[in-house]
């Protein structure tokens, strides 16, 4: 099979599939520009939310930081894994003075003492794909254990019930992102089972939350997220690039991240597998698993006959570290096939890889929306193979 086969099977077997995801660099350009419209009222409820906590000012306890603020991310399913990478990168490039923190909403609503602690000022980021019961009831949860709860509502959906998880008397605000809940390309979804927001709601989530949340300025962040736009265009017209990657045999595909990068991207890409099974000839779709690159490295039964896709990021040490965890992989004697997904910036993985040459370093938590991405076409490919 070649390159062209495979383009020619998503033709004829999942064109919408490939639709959907070929429109998310539009979808996040959408996203930027929403936000610029809700800036001031984000950074209005954001700055309430610190004050109450005692944060004073600046972003370390020099600048006259003195008490801290929770914030607790949160959502289920794809909302989850989005709530996952937005704390990533947070918790490196979030506004001062806070505590990220990241829990599923049903565990939230269970036992929210576990992730809250003895916080008392609380700013609680709800992420949601679609009508989430329990998203509402850890909303109830956590106002019944803090002091000052503050949402912040990010949803997929315009008819989401988040909006009425807030009550009036309280700091709030939701913001729908309607595009990303629209049919791809305007047409009806082929699939019954697969609606849009599946596909673009996890990257226009994890945006919209760093963009919220994220301590540059809004000259760096409409850089950085334009760069993502450049690099997920980029993935649509190198998709027989990445098609390549799936012509050799494999018995499963294995998604690979490491210490606090990607997970969340390796999270959403085995989620996502169940939307791309059965769309080949055949009706079979490969197994789909995730795990640490690192310790994969050391387990040859994580990676045996496997097409191993890793995320590469972080510091230069991190990297390395992960490029030398990759050469370990390709020369095990397991059948296992690594493949790096990188952006050109060294160090880097000499061999198998989907590289996004020409770009400046942009943060991690910008660099999870085309990484997912390319994860998408290598999981539509390999269905389809």
């Amino acid at each position: 099979m070649l390159e062209n086969d495979i383009a020619q099977l998503v033709r004829e077997n999942a064109p919408t599939v490939a639709s959907q995801i070929r429109r998310q660099p539009k979808l996040w350009e959408k996203v930027l520009d929403l936000y610029r419209e809700v800036e001031p009222d984000v950074n209005a409820l954001v700055g309430r939310a610190r004050a109450a906590a005692g944060v004073l000012g600046g972003d370390t306890p020099e600048d006259g930081v003195d008490g801290t603020l929770t914030v607790v991310l949160t959502g289920s399913g794809s909302a989850l894994d989005a709530a996952v990478s937005a704390a990533e990168g947070l918790s490196v490039s979030g506004v001062g003075g806070c505590d990220y923190l990241c829990a599923a909403a049903e565990d939230l609503a269970r036992a929210p003492k576990d992730t809250l602690r003895d916080a008392e000022h609380v700013l609680l980021v709800a992420l949601s794909c679609g009508d989430d019961a329990a998203l509402g009831q850890a909303v109830a949860a956590v106002r019944a254990n803090v002091k000052g709860l503050f949402v912040l509502g990010l949803t997929c959906d315009p008819a989401d019930g988040i909006a009425s998880a807030v009550v009036p008397d309280e700091d709030g605000l939701v913001i729908a992102l309607p595009d990303v809940a629209s049919a791809a390309d305007g047409r009806a979804t082929a699939e019954a089972s697969l609606e849009p927001a599946d596909l673009a709601g996890f990257t226009c989530l994890t945006l919209m939350a760093n963009l919220c949340l994220g301590a540059d300025d809004l000259r760096a962040k409409d850089n950085w997220t334009r760069i993502a736009v450049r690099m997920g265009e980029m993935v649509v017209m190198r998709e027989t690039a990445l098609s390549s990657l799936v012509l050799e045999p494999f018995d499963s595909l294995v998604f690979l991240a490491s210490g606090t990068h990607f997970q969340g991207v390796a999270r959403e890409a085995v989620v996502q597998a169940a939307n791309f099974a059965g769309l080949g000839r055949g009706g079979v779709s490969p197994q789909v698993s995730r795990g640490d690159l690192v310790s994969a490295a050391g387990d040859g039964d994580v990676t045996h006959d496997a097409l191993a896709v890793a995320f590469i990021g972080g510091s230069d040490d991190e990297k390395a570290s992960q490029v030398a965890s990759l050469k370990s992989l390709d020369g095990a004697e397991n059948g296992c096939t690594p493949v790096a997904v990188q952006q050109d910036v060294a160090p880097v993985y000499p061999g198998r890889a989907f590289s996004f040459d020409g770009f400046a370093a942009i943060p991690a938590a910008y660099l999870a929306l085309p990484y997912l991405m390319a994860a998408q076409v290598l999981l539509l490919m390999a269905s389809v193979k």
